[in-house]
């Protein structure tokens, strides 16, 4: 591949680099000259590349190859001719205990593989010969013969190298498993993630294969304990079995990364749009209030607070209803047809964000309410801030002996504002689309290649979740929205739910 088309695909993919080699290494000067390694290697590697479309794996596969080498860089060792009789039982371990390295053994032990480590400890630790052994585990002399040798090649190279676990092994990532089941949820499969080590074996696996024993250095964790782990996952078809003995996690990870890259571009292209929207809503205002629900005589801030998150979701359904595609309902994991995905990142003070939305939380079962805890938002002015005061009273507010600061409107009402605002809640439909488009392009750059065929509907399916703190912040970047300086909720409606 010529070197000019290598330079454009490295530099559109420098910052995947990177959340790969931080994902590795600390502290983040490190991954940085982890960084610099893999994009030179890849530079070097570049008349060997010709094929443009495999280039997503050839940069992985160097990736992995980068890594083990960063490694083993201060510890570079001459290992000895092997011979290739099956040695006797005092071989190599008593040699390891009079060297007083018992706790190296059981090091080196502890990341083999299941098939290596049963061979190893019947023949040298329970005594038994090699045709017992084959006897005991059911495989043929020929196998436990090549087992033994392969042992102890592999315990040989560990024991006389310097081992170094991976950051995970002390400072697991933060990853949180999120299924949107259009069925009755699997209540095992959302378990599986009540717990760190499922999780960080597909933060682990997602950008690179690896094998039991990497991911055994990488997370800290002896084997043993991570062969049922990846059983689970596999009986989910969470991460798939590759050759070679490797693991690849089979699900979208939203990273920091790409949150970040989502929000940072989507800002300069849709604030002023959002702003048009809302202005273009309060010039409805008029008409809204001669409907006569309590609180329609608010002033024009509050009113559009207000009915943001309806307008929101009025939008988002209206783009969803162009794209049902997008939004088709797959069995893509055993347990549930719906769309699964896993969140890596963790945004400190994200002004983009909410701190909770639902589109119906009920309140006294013939009304509910709509919220959106926006974080451009002060807490104070935060619906759920107020819930238990509202739920407390709001038998007193039906009889009107009670006030509250919040519209509240009839099943018919809802109907019509619907109505009122058709043409701001297509533009919503529109914005969507837009949104949609650039967080499914910038997926596409960010997700490992067996993963690609999943970003669209995953994103499809999330955009809602990440979209609705943004859009509120970005109408309030946009100079459209005040954000009223008063201790009430905003962006909260009450509304009668229909019989």
């Amino acid at each position: 591949m010529e070197q000019e088309k290598v330079l454009r695909l490295v530099e559109e993919h420098m910052k995947t680099i990177f959340a790969y080699a931080l994902s590795r290494i600390s502290p983040r000067e490190d991954a940085e000259d982890l960084a610099g390694d893999i994009i030179l290697a890849i530079l070097q590697s570049a008349p060997g590349i010709r094929d443009e479309n495999a280039f997503f794996g050839y940069i992985w596969s160097i990736a992995a190859n980068t890594y083990k080498k960063f490694l083993r860089k201060r510890n570079r060792v001459r290992l000895e001719e092997l011979e290739e009789e099956i040695p006797s039982q005092d071989d190599f371990t008593m040699e390891i205990l009079n060297a007083a390295e018992y706790n190296t053994l059981r090091r080196e032990l502890a990341l083999l593989s299941r098939e290596y480590r049963e061979c190893t400890i019947a023949y040298y630790f329970d005594g038994l010969s090699c045709g017992e052994t084959a006897s005991k585990l059911h495989i043929s002399l020929e196998m436990v013969k090549y087992y033994l040798f392969k042992t102890r090649k592999i315990m040989k190279e560990g024991i006389s190298m310097e081992r170094e676990f991976g950051q995970k092994s002390y400072k697991p990532a933060r990853f949180e498993f999120k299924v949107i089941f259009a069925d009755k949820a699997n209540m095992e499969y959302q378990n599986l993630f009540n717990r760190k080590l499922s999780g960080n074996i597909l933060v682990s696996a997602y950008y690179t294969p690896m094998t039991i024993r990497e991911l055994a250095i990488e997370l800290g964790v002896a084997a043993v304990y991570l062969e049922d782990e990846i059983a689970l996952l596999e009986k989910y078809n969470l991460i798939s079995s590759l050759s070679g003995g490797k693991y690849q996690s089979r699900l979208v990870i939203l990273t920091e990364d790409y949150m970040n890259e989502v929000y940072r571009k989507a800002e300069k292209e849709i604030t002023a749009d959002v702003g048009e929207i809302i202005l273009s809503a309060k010039s409805r205002l008029r008409e809204v209030r001669t409907l006569g629900f309590s609180g329609s005589d608010m002033e024009d801030e509050r009113l559009i607070w207000a009915m943001l998150f309806e307008l929101i979701r009025n939008g988002w359904h209206a783009f969803k209803a162009a794209h049902e595609e997008q939004f088709r309902e797959e069995e893509l994991y055993r347990g549930g047809r719906g769309t699964c995905y896993g969140v890596s990142y963790e945004l400190q003070d994200n002004e983009y964000g909410i701190n909770s939305f639902a589109g119906y939380a009920n309140i006294n079962g013939r009304y509910a309410a709509s919220y959106a805890d926006m974080n451009i938002l002060p807490e104070k002015n935060w619906f759920t801030s107020s819930w238990d005061k509202i739920r407390e009273n709001f038998s007193e507010v039906l009889t009107g002996n009670v006030m509250l600061d919040i519209p509240i409107i009839s099943a018919q009402q809802k109907k019509e504002l619907g109505t009122i605002f058709r043409e701001e809640i297509a533009a919503l439909g529109k914005l969507y689309e837009a949104l949609y488009r650039s967080a499914g392009k910038t997926m596409r750059e960010h997700a490992p290649q067996n993963v690609v065929s999943m970003v669209d509907n995953v994103v499809a399916n999330t955009l809602l979740f990440h979209s609705v703190g943004f859009i509120g912040a970005c109408a309030v970047k946009s100079g459209a929205l005040a954000i009223p300086d008063i201790d009430v909720p905003l962006a909260a409606m009450i509304y009668e739910v229909p019989e």
